[in-house]
């Protein structure tokens, strides 16, 4: 990897260099220094400053480290302030569970949401996927992926034309620009280029088999990543990406290739609904209570909206069960928080009682 643009020269006066982080591996980190890639671990300093999980270095982060001639691996001592943070809910998190923040990438630029134009279709999931990245500061685009399976048959399915995906895309991808692509023709991938201007990092983001080494290899013009053959019954490949890495294209972009992603709860507030559903914010404003939630209120202008047809109950609906969902995160970290505050107070109030008996 050319890592020209991943690293700046060394600050005398730390003895650190800037570094990006261009893969995660359980505690050690790969970075990108002036020598090349090099695995990486924290100082024993900064491990135990940190306090959050989520402050813990990710793939595109900017990191100072320091490594000597004859080490094993390089040492992160700081991660450097972020532009933005693409995060979710850690997966698997039971009810009872603590509710835990799962950073997947910092500094994005662009998050490319990969959705094939086959079964793997949801306008529901691409909702999540344009809460998220609007939440984390990056501007999404919607890359329809395996174009060349628009209107064939697929199994014993009929994969619908390209008009009719892009048009159920439009439905929910306000703002969002939409990009027809097929890394087996090479259609969009001249497109997506021009978006990938040196110095940008992207992320691409989908479920497992649904193009995305495929579609980088084709941006990259080389084999970056391994890709799987695709099955002759149901038109899937097997899903090749096992963690996030960090790759620099030829020209100077930067694109995370993520695993595929199988359960996407988000992480945040109401508030980050906002940039995903702006079709709802704009008939919200009408509503004669500005805390309006669209459920029974009277002169509820999204509900009259509903009624009238200017917005498909079906996208109220998912509002609705998004802000259920965000709202329960909300409740149920501030109840962690108060937990762990109670806590706190009452180690204290014990350690003075012990000091008054003392006294005594």
């Amino acid at each position: 990897m050319n890592t020209d643009h991943l690293s700046i020269a060394n600050d005398n006066e730390t003895g650190t260099s800037r570094a990006r982080v261009i893969a995660v591996h359980k505690d050690r980190w790969e970075i990108a220094l002036e020598k090349g890639p090099q695995s990486a671990v924290l100082s024993g300093k900064f491990r135990n400053a940190i306090a959050d999980p989520a402050a813990l270095p990710v793939v595109g982060d900017w990191v100072d480290a320091a490594w000597q001639e004859g080490d094993t691996a390089a040492r992160i001592h700081a991660v450097q302030p972020r532009s933005g943070l693409l995060a979710r809910k850690r997966p698997g998190d039971a009810e009872h569970d603590a509710v835990v923040e799962q950073a997947i990438a910092a500094n994005i630029d662009l998050a490319l949401l990969a959705m094939a134009v086959d079964e793997d279709f949801s306008v529901r999931r691409l909702e999540r996927y344009l809460t998220l990245s609007w939440d984390s500061g990056a501007k999404p685009v919607v890359v329809l992926t395996k174009a060349d399976l628009a209107g064939t048959t697929v199994g014993t399915e009929l994969v619908p034309d390209i008009e009719t995906r892009r048009r159920e895309a439009e439905t929910v991808a306000f703002g969002a620009r939409i990009i027809v692509s097929s890394a087996r023709t090479g259609e969009g991938v001249e497109e997506l280029r021009t978006l990938l201007k040196p110095g940008v990092c992207a992320i691409l983001l989908g479920s497992s088999g649904v193009g995305k080494s495929s579609l980088l290899n084709a941006l990259a013009g080389m084999d970056l990543q391994a890709v799987s053959a695709v099955r002759d019954y149901d038109g899937k490949g097997r899903h090749t990406t096992t963690s996030r890495r960090l790759v620099e294209l030829p020209w100077g972009a930067y694109l995370v290739d993520t695993p595929g992603i199988r359960e996407l709860q988000l992480w945040g507030d109401e508030d980050s609904l906002s940039g995903s559903f702006p079709d709802i914010e704009r008939f919200a404003a009408e509503c004669r209570f500005a805390d309006c939630i669209h459920e029974s209120e009277p002169d509820c202008a999204v509900r009259e909206a509903v009624e009238s047809g200017a917005l498909a109950p079906d996208r109220l609906e998912s509002w609705r069960r998004l802000r259920r969902e965000l709202a329960y995160l909300e409740r149920k970290t501030d109840t962690t928080a108060a937990r762990a505050e109670r806590e706190k107070w009452k180690s204290i109030a014990k350690l003075q009682k012990t000091m008054y008996k003392k006294r005594g």
